[in-house]
């Protein structure tokens, strides 16, 4: 059952280089037969033959692929010692799915020859109306329909791929244009309210001089006055924050002194909320291009999430519970996973070094569900009144106009949320490896479209 072009001539397309073909044919006499007519046909050089006598030494020579077929096609008897029929044609492309199968065989059923070809076989050729002829036309256009139908793959993944690269690039549009209406109504709403809530400030001042004259449930509410007017004021500035244009000036930068002068920024916090911190940190470590100030800000915005986390619980016996772990490292980054279609968004790539802070509390976690949405403008799992729901939202553009990543995941043992800020590691000595650490980054990262 050849397919012959309509000159009659077989594609004018030689494969390159000496063929590798395997012949599974149990029956030797055929085998020296195919032999004799492979060396008849026109094909130069003449191909590098081997056999295999049954359907498992058939499996052994095609499972030693590493990257490339061993063999550039597969003459197939479905008639072997360990397996008859159509199974003998499923095995061998479950084992070489890329390498072309052409059937030969003693039966010239013709319907067998159309349901083997619709199995996957290239073509069927019945052993006694074999010739050099023949042989050729049916290996020349096996291959060249096996070489087609990986092009229309490739093309297919590339359509594809680029298909996916449109639907993010128009969800990303759509997302910054919500984002941009998003921000300039923040810094609207921010501009007129700024205005009167001075105003009701200096009310509240003018009452907080004449305390004395109040009794104690006027000085309450003053005091809870007070509190609304500042729970109203970090609403501002975190709406102006957030709609504010971000820019950084990045520099060589240690991140262990970012790391340290964070935390002693957060000190009184950390004392109120009796936390104490587990300090880890590698010296010395690659340098980054980084922001310091603006890094720091993401730096102490985390810490302050974390300390509000374990301060909303009961410390434990031993202190447990109530102990932050701040440490950094470097590593080679492990596989990266993205959204697909993430191409042009790319920051960091697999085998780039790396220079992590991690940052780790004691507290409840975050549920699954809710955890990828922590970077979701004015979203916070905080209590109402508490929290603004952008601090992360805000942390997460910086630490990207540091073509970095900011990651957060629930960790067990002790049970708490990790958040890790990966940054790109500057200039690495030749030869010098990574922090031998167990903290080093085992798992792919996941990278998402902002």
């Amino acid at each position: 059952m050849n397919h012959p072009s309509a000159s009659g001539d077989p594609p004018s397309a030689k494969p390159h280089g000496r063929l590798r073909i395997l012949c599974v044919e149990d029956n030797e006499g055929d085998f020296l037969l195919l032999r004799e007519h492979l060396r008849d046909a026109d094909l130069d050089p003449v191909p590098d033959l081997c056999r295999a006598a049954t359907l498992a030494e058939a499996v052994e020579t095609l499972g030693k692929e590493n990257g490339e077929p061993p063999v550039d096609i597969v003459l197939l008897d479905l008639s072997l010692p360990d397996s008859l029929g159509p199974e003998t044609l499923d095995r061998i492309a479950e084992v070489a799915p890329r390498t072309p199968v052409t059937i030969l065989s003693g039966n010239a059923d013709r319907e067998l020859a159309v349901s083997m070809v619709q199995s996957g076989a290239q073509d069927y050729l019945p052993k006694d109306s074999l010739n050099g002829e023949l042989l050729t036309r049916s290996i020349l256009y096996a291959l060249e329909r096996q070489r087609s139908r990986r092009r229309l793959e490739d093309l297919n993944l590339r359509l594809h791929r680029a298909t996916e690269d449109l639907k993010t690039a128009q969800m990303q549009l759509i997302q910054a244009e919500k984002l941009d209406s998003l921000g300039r109504l923040a810094a609207g709403v921010a501009h007129e309210v700024k205005n009167p809530l001075a105003t009701l400030q200096l009310g509240v001042d003018y009452f907080r001089r004449r305390a004395g004259e109040m009794d104690e449930s006027g000085v309450f509410m003053v005091d809870q006055m007070q509190q609304a007017i500042e729970r109203a004021d970090k609403i501002i500035r975190g709406m102006v924050d957030y709609s504010r244009d971000q820019t950084v000036q990045l520099k060589e930068s240690n991140i262990n002194r970012v790391a340290r002068q964070a935390l002693r920024l957060v000190n009184h916090e950390l004392t109120r909320a009796s936390v104490t911190v587990d300090e880890d940190f590698t010296d010395p470590i690659p340098a980054v291009r980084a922001d310091e100030g603006k890094l720091e800000q993401v730096v102490i915005n985390v810490l302050m999430n974390a300390i509000q986390a374990m301060g909303a619980q009961p410390a434990e016996d031993g202190g447990r519970g109530r102990t932050l772990h701040v440490g950094t490292f470097w590593d080679q980054l492990p596989k990266i996973e993205r959204d697909e279609g993430l191409r042009h968004y790319e920051r960091l790539r697999a085998q780039d070094h790396v220079v992590v802070l991690e940052i780790r509390d004691e507290g409840p976690g975050v549920p699954e569900d809710k955890i990828n949405r922590l970077f979701e403008p004015f979203y916070t799992t905080k209590p109402t009144g508490e929290g603004t729901g952008l601090g992360l939202s805000v942390a997460r553009n910086i630490v990207d106009l540091h073509h970095g990543h900011l990651e957060v995941r629930n960790v067990e043992d002790p049970r708490g949320l990790r958040v890790r800020i990966l940054l790109k590691a500057c200039d690495v000595p030749v030869g010098q490896g990574p922090s031998p650490d167990s903290r080093n980054l085992t798992r792919p990262i996941k990278l998402k479209a902002p």
